[in-house]
């Protein structure tokens, strides 16, 4: 019987995964109007590149990379999560956890992205004031264990685009499949981030596109048994296959390494991680540039946990990452404690 109910679960996660794949070519992905989903959502997501979908540990931050991340046995948390861009801008994120049972997680979030104010002017040149350009998305997540083996998850997320007096309104959604050995410490995930579109905009305005930036991403993370290391390997941007000027270089864009020091405790931890395609992306051979390079650190103070992560975006500015998240379940703990 065991046999057969594994045999379904992998027809399962092979269904989703084929699915999440074939939908690409219904897409058509272009210029997507939504990028800001791509921002990493905490300080710990930005040191490891930004798009780790087999993360080892329990943060659910990295469910916005792949909602079966998602962990019941976290849940009552609270984080907070801001970053310093450049010229006055910036992105943040949040998100609350919870759980319906031993199999069964939930988390609501945000994020948002905050271009400051700019002058606008009318048709024939006057000033007419000043205007602001922002990006909101909620998210609504839900992750289920399957097996000792095998979880799921689906992340629905709505997203306001405001530039100006112009507002858009796109719906899109991520998919996510993991299977987990415990035996091997090896995570192995197929994602499909962002699949969906805009369902109404400014009239009068032409998009460069209508969908969101779809990401189907394969990731691998092996953990060290004998020491508190882990290493991430992530395959992205799998719907598409740009012509460069090499092979090479067309297929080293889609890689992201890294390497997380962590214990299984996870009161700490250190991050360090190389995005190809934003390093390629950036590279000038008369500038000595970092892009594409991102590291970090973080630590657990009684019910507190702090993260910073500093990474590359650009050849002229660094680009910071603060996070803090609450334990809720501390207060009840501390209760008990003192009866």
């Amino acid at each position: 019987m065991y046999l057969g109910r594994l045999r379904k679960h992998i027809i399962i996660t092979i269904t989703v995964t084929v699915t999440a794949l074939c939908s690409v070519n219904a897409q058509q992905m272009g210029t997507a109007v939504s990028t800001f989903l791509e921002f990493p959502v905490s300080a710990h997501t930005a040191a490891l590149g930004g798009n780790v979908t087999s993360f080892s540990g329990t943060d659910p931050m990295f469910a916005f990379n792949n909602p079966a991340l998602l962990k019941s046995e976290v849940y009552n948390q609270i984080h907070l999560n801001y970053s310093v861009y450049m010229f006055h801008t910036g992105y943040g994120s949040a998100a609350y956890t919870t759980r319906f049972s031993d199999k069964d997680a939930f988390m609501v979030g945000f994020q948002g992205a905050f271009y400051g104010k700019m002058d606008s002017y009318d048709p024939s040149g006057n000033p007419i004031g000043t205007v602001s350009a922002n990006d909101f998305a909620l998210t609504a997540t839900y992750s289920r264990w399957l097996n000792r083996y095998f979880s799921v998850g689906v992340t629905i997320k709505p997203v306001i685009n405001s530039y100006g007096g112009y507002t858009s309104f796109s719906l899109g959604s991520d998919i996510g499949v993991m299977f987990h050995d415990s035996a091997s410490l090896v995570n192995l995930a197929v994602t499909a981030q962002n699949f969906g579109g805009r369902l109404a905009g400014p009239e009068g305005v032409v998009m460069a596109s209508k969908w969101m930036p779809l990401n189907v991403s394969i990731g691998l993370t092996k953990r060290l048994k004998k020491a508190p290391i882990a290493f991430n390997l992530t395959l992205q941007n799998l719907q598409t296959w740009k012509k460069y000027d090499s092979i090479g270089k067309m297929i080293g864009r889609k890689f992201i390494v890294g390497m997380d020091i962590m214990p299984l405790s996870e009161k700490f931890w250190v991050g360090l991680s190389y995005n190809f395609d934003r390093g390629l992306s950036l590279d000038n051979p008369t500038v000595l540039s970092l892009s594409g390079l991102s590291f970090g650190g973080g630590a657990k103070l009684y019910m507190f946990r702090l993260g910073v992560g500093i990474a590359f975006y650009s050849t002229a500015s660094v680009t910071a990452h603060f996070s803090l998240s609450m334990d809720v379940n501390w207060f009840n703990q501390s209760k008990k404690v003192k009866l």
